[in-house]
């Protein structure tokens, strides 16, 4: 059984390598030319095939078993074989990361813990008004509040209610004039109680009902994004906080994305930006335009430049897009791209995407002047619809910083640390 292979160190990586391969080389096809229907570079399918990493997700691993024609059953035993392999991949990762702090976590515990008593404090101070605050005056059913019972204070006695006690005596005018008193202090009162009333129901009739808004219904087809693809699968560089020597040795590509979010990294220069694009049935989406849209520019970040080198590959394969956020209103344009050593000339859109035609894009957002955050907005049609489809993140917008005049750093294989250039 595929899944049954041996339970040694690394063995679930070498299972997965050597089905990868068997589908490869079955599919009579080659490496490129696979590598562009499942949106990975060339070089990288290679590495895959040979073991030296493993697929960070299983969606070019189904890919590939779906473009050779693998039935469910296999692809299900392809998956779990994969499960098993990035297993081993995170726990060689993490014991590789385990003597590294992390940059800025006592910060992080100190700005956590001001926060918190911040909050407390406020609730206290909440609940202290909430019980000192006075409420409003609402008279109980059948009776009259204090102010109404309060009409006449004799000179010689305290002040009474409703009527004078039975030994003191009243002429028939006082005895008007304190009825006809009562009387207009209680109307004044049920005028102020039904005011008081009315008033929310009127303000809870004012606004008018409004009709639903239709919400738009979702493209014909599903889109992924990766923000680490490395230049020819080897060439990157990353903004990283702290000293060199609490950063660890550089990943393969594979395991950029972890790596940069454990120490906090931040593209420099640029950011290469995968985009998977895959029709859900079979009916052709006309891509219409790719806009770029800064949502926020900020000064160059801090930190020290660490350029990533594992050993290059061949050239990347998707369609090609540059665009240059340093200015006011950045373009993707096309540019040429390369085969393994064959040219891949421009292409402008549109593009056709279908659930048996995929599509690849490649943007590469540049960024020397600005620390940059930015979305890719989609514009699409097909049978009639059309819509806006915004691409970023996981639902954050990707960033690229420029690194003006900031230290560079090498990694050293052969004394194991990073060095600075000269």
């Amino acid at each position: 059984m595929l899944g049954e292979r041996g339970t040694g160190e690394g063995s679930a990586r070498e299972a997965l390598a050597e089905r990868l391969r068997e589908l490869r080389e079955g599919s009579g096809r080659t490496y490129a030319s696979l590598a562009r229907r499942i949106g990975v570079s060339g070089s990288t399918l290679h590495r895959y095939c040979t073991g030296q990493t493993v697929p960070a997700e299983f969606a070019p691993v189904e890919r590939l078993a779906r473009l050779c024609g693998r039935p469910g059953e296999e692809r299900e035993a392809l998956h779990r074989l994969w499960l098993r392999a990035d297993a081993e991949r995170v726990e060689r990762q993490e014991a590789g990361m385990a003597g590294a702090p992390a940059a800025g976590v006592g910060e992080d515990a100190a700005a956590g813990a001001d926060a918190g008593a911040v909050t407390e404090a406020g609730a206290d101070a909440a609940a202290r008004g909430s019980r000192g605050a006075p409420t409003g005056t609402r008279a109980p059913s059948g009776s009259v509040p204090p102010a109404a019972a309060a009409v006449h204070r004799d000179e010689d006695s305290s002040a009474y209610a409703g009527g004078p006690p039975a030994h003191a005596p009243r002429s028939p005018s006082v005895r008007r004039w304190v009825q006809a008193l009562a009387v207009c202090t209680v109307a004044a009162l049920a005028l102020v109680l039904v005011a008081a009333s009315a008033g929310p129901s009127r303000q809870q009739q004012r606004p008018e009902r409004q009709p639903p808004v239709a919400r738009p219904s979702a493209p014909p087809f599903t889109w992924t994004s990766d923000d680490h693809v490395w230049k020819y699968g080897c060439g990157h560089t990353y903004l990283v906080g702290g000293p060199p020597a609490a950063v660890p040795p550089p990943p393969a590509e594979a395991d950029a994305e972890s790596w940069a979010t454990a120490l906090g990294a931040v593209h420099a220069g640029e950011t290469g930006v995968r985009i998977t694009l895959q029709g859900t049935d079979e009916r052709a989406v006309v891509l219409e335009a790719l806009r770029i849209r800064v949502v926020e520019r900020r000064e160059p970040a801090e930190g020290r430049v660490h350029r990533m080198s594992s050993g290059c590959g061949g050239a990347l394969t998707p369609r090609m897009f540059d665009v240059d956020l340093d200015v006011e209103r950045p373009v993707a344009r096309s540019v040429p791209g390369n085969d393994t050593g064959e040219p891949i000339p421009a292409v402008s859109f549109p593009y056709r995407v279908s659930a048996s035609d995929p599509e690849v894009f490649l943007v590469t957002g540049r960024a020397a002047r600005c620390d940059c955050d930015w979305v890719a907005e989609l514009r699409w049609s097909s049978g009639g619809r059309s819509g806006t489809v915004r691409i970023d993140d996981d639902g954050r917008p990707f960033r690229t910083s420029g690194a003006p005049g900031r230290p560079v750093h090498d990694y050293d294989f052969v004394t194991r640390r990073w060095v600075a250039e000269p």
